[in-house]
């Protein structure tokens, strides 16, 4: 294994637990090498064991600090069966987050469960999927060999089954008595499991209320609402695809659709519409994506998620509930709050903040990454 130097200021953030590694880690960049399994030392002293890989984030991850680790199938063994037993002790049941990243100790690889004891592995760059065979060996050992595994990785559009079958019909998650199928013979997600709380809380707060969801997208919190006794729903995606899962979800619960308008057009255009109109919801649902191009505007998290709360916050009455969410890495809750109180101060009315929404406890975090925490969630009340 080729040993690497480090600098020296980035020393201490490995040995305190930061788990992603960057270019300007190393004294020489040029000792990048894309799928490289390394040592990182300063001036001869150890510091970690891991590997090098082109990604959207960082350079790498470390695998481990301790030097007498062999980086083999007993070690991704252990990785899986502390996460497995980290599952059993919250009770992670139906469909949850296995494996987490690095909130697990292996960055670069997520696995969700899903019911029939299907697990779908979602590689998060190339570099680590060469060690797939070593990897999929450990799972193996602590899970056994009668369980499916599909493995999906960056720009696959259908999972490739490695042990087992694929179903043959779409899989059905339940929660708090809600249906939410789940088509596992496509890549992409179509239930973000990271939304469990945030179904629930809809679930329990939606009787007799109006909502707006705004980017639905894989949240199921439409229909959690509904099957919780919303009066009606309207639902605002740029994207087709978020009325497909909507409609599909609907289906599923048996449940009428004429009482859920659903619109595939420009989120901002809609409350445009909407405060035109005098429209008014009891709970607006809002989770923007990081970045997206309509046919005439644009949406950047950074630049207009303040107006949109703004524009949002027009459609609510005394007595509502506003949910903003974010799964953007960068975007940090700290961050958001800001956003979120910016936004209150330019309100007539007044608001005050409720609650704060992280991910479940299956979805596991690094203390020393702050970006390894998925959901960041504010609740508002507006008086």
């Amino acid at each position: 294994m080729k040993r690497i130097q480090i600098t020296g200021k980035s020393v201490r953030k490995f040995e305190d637990g930061y788990p992603v590694i960057a270019l300007t880690d190393l004294e020489n960049r040029q000792d990048f090498d894309d799928g490289a399994w390394v040592q990182l030392e300063n001036h001869g002293h150890f510091v970690a064991t891991a590997y090098f890989a082109k990604q959207h984030r960082g350079a790498g991850y470390v695998l481990s600090l301790r030097e007498s680790d062999a980086i083999d199938e007993r070690f991704f063994a252990g990785k899986f069966r502390a996460a497995n037993a980290k599952r059993v002790a919250i009770n992670a049941q139906g469909a949850y987050r296995f494996f987490n990243d690095v909130g697990d100790g292996l960055g670069g690889l997520i696995v969700d469960a899903y019911p029939e004891n299907i697990f779908v592995f979602r590689w998060q760059n190339q570099a680590l999927k060469r060690q797939a065979r070593l990897i999929y060996a450990g799972f193996q050992k602590v899970m056994g060999k009668d369980v499916t595994i599909l493995s999906v990785a960056p720009g696959q559009e259908k999972p490739q089954v490695i042990a087992g079958d694929l179903p043959k019909d779409v899989v059905t998650v339940i929660e708090d008595g809600v249906s939410y199928p789940v088509d596992l013979s496509v890549a992409r997600p179509q239930l973000a499991l990271e939304f469990r709380d945030v179904r629930a809380w809809a679930h329990d707060n939606s009787q007799q209320r109006r909502v707006l969801n705004l980017f639905s997208a894989e949240t199921g919190v439409v229909t959690a609402a509904m099957v919780g006794g919303a009066i009606e729903a309207v639902t605002v995606d740029p994207n087709n695809r978020a009325a497909t899962l909507t409609q599909a979800q609907l289906t599923a619960n048996n449940f009428d659709q004429a009482a859920v308008e659903m619109r595939t057009m420009d989120v901002a255009n809609y409350l445009d519409y909407a405060i035109k109109h005098g429209l008014t919801f009891d709970t607006v649902f809002i989770n923007p994506p990081a970045f997206i191009r309509g046919k005439k505007r644009k949406f950047d998290l950074t630049q207009d998620l303040e107006d949109l709360i703004q524009q949002a916050l027009q459609v609510t009455t005394s007595g509502s509930t506003v949910l903003i969410t974010t799964t953007a890495p960068s975007y940090s809750l700290k961050r958001l709050r800001t956003t979120v109180n910016d936004a209150a101060e330019n309100y007539t009315g007044h608001v005050t903040v409720s609650t704060t929404f992280q991910s479940p406890d299956d979805f596991m975090t690094n203390d020393a990454d702050r970006q390894s925490e998925v959901l960041k969630g504010i609740r508002l009340s507006v008086n």
